[in-house]
């Protein structure tokens, strides 16, 4: 499932903490929805599509609608687990509803590709699959998933609404926390850190894709396609990125008109400089020079 971050509108069906005993099991079974899965504590082992894992304190797991799963806790260090099952998109059902759905029980077949019922946020900027299988440091993950699991046995008018915002603060954090795991464990990352700083640098030029070639000694397409599998953007999405910022500066601090700011970074006119802004800022320069003696 693909879907941009400014669609996103999750509807939270079930949130719980569980302790289990030793030795518990549950699956292999389906559920409708999409469901996270972390544990709090205790070890064990799962099993998701047909991929095992061993499951410690600090795991998140992740899968879509009708990906037959299946978690057993250890015998001696036996599971406190968090469950959560969300739609990325719905409308909230009415005060003290409860939209929870029965995991349905099945047998194994043949594996399932990883995925292949995933959740894919960002439709071009910021693109974020979802991981089957992250590490989170427990002050991370844990108020999360206890806070949801107290919200969705409030039974107030407000609980559903509160796990929406609940979802997407974690969900725009989980983004963050992977590209952070991800910059750490590229090892082209300090090469591609310098790129993303000479492009910030030079945002007042006219962009040259020969840079990515001058800077790395790749060939552009290759230093480009680096660049976007670990940022998330292309080099000149983060390069317009960076000359729509300096246009903020000039508008604002230097206060320069549309027309001056538009000709001294050199977009090109004035018309194509005003739709660029418009797109990203969400407003026309214009308009956003005057928000400024606003209040």
């Amino acid at each position: 499932m693909n879907i941009g971050w400014e669609t996103l509108n999750p509807v939270v069906s079930y949130a719980n903490r569980l302790v289990c005993d030793p030795g518990f099991s549950f699956g292999p079974r389906v559920i409708r929805d999409h469901q996270f899965i972390y544990v709090a504590a205790g070890r064990g082992r799962s099993d998701i599509g047909g991929r095992r894992y061993a499951a410690e304190e600090g795991d998140l797991f992740y899968y879509g609608p009708d990906v037959k799963h299946r978690f057993e806790a250890d015998e001696t260090e036996p599971f406190i687990l968090y469950g959560l099952h969300f739609a990325p998109i719905g409308d909230l059902p009415a005060a003290g509803a409860v939209p929870y759905r029965q995991p349905v029980d099945v047998s194994w077949g043949e594996p399932e590709a990883a995925n292949e019922s995933g959740l894919q946020l960002g439709d071009g900027a910021y693109p974020f699959q979802v991981p089957e299988r992250t590490r989170l440091r427990p002050s991370f993950a844990e108020p999360f998933f206890a806070a949801a699991a107290r919200h969705y046995r409030t039974a107030d008018a407000l609980h559903h609404l509160r796990n929406r915002a609940l979802l997407i603060r974690f969900l725009t954090e989980l983004y963050d926390w992977v590209c952070r795991e991800n910059e750490q464990n590229d090892p082209a990352a300090p090469l591609l850190e310098s790129v993303r700083t000479q492009l910030r640098e030079r945002a007042a030029e006219p962009y040259r894709r020969e840079w990515l070639k001058e800077w790395t000694h790749y060939h552009e397409n290759h230093a480009a396609a680096l660049f976007s599998r670990l940022y998330g953007q292309s080099p000149h999405d983060y390069f317009l990125d960076c000359k729509l910022e300096l246009a903020k500066t000039l508008l604002l601090a230097d206060g320069l008109g549309v027309e001056q700011t538009a000709r001294r970074l050199h977009f090109g006119s004035i018309h194509h400089f005003t739709r660029l802004f418009k797109r990203r800022i969400g407003c026309p320069p214009s308009l956003f020079r005057r928000m400024d003696r606003m209040v």
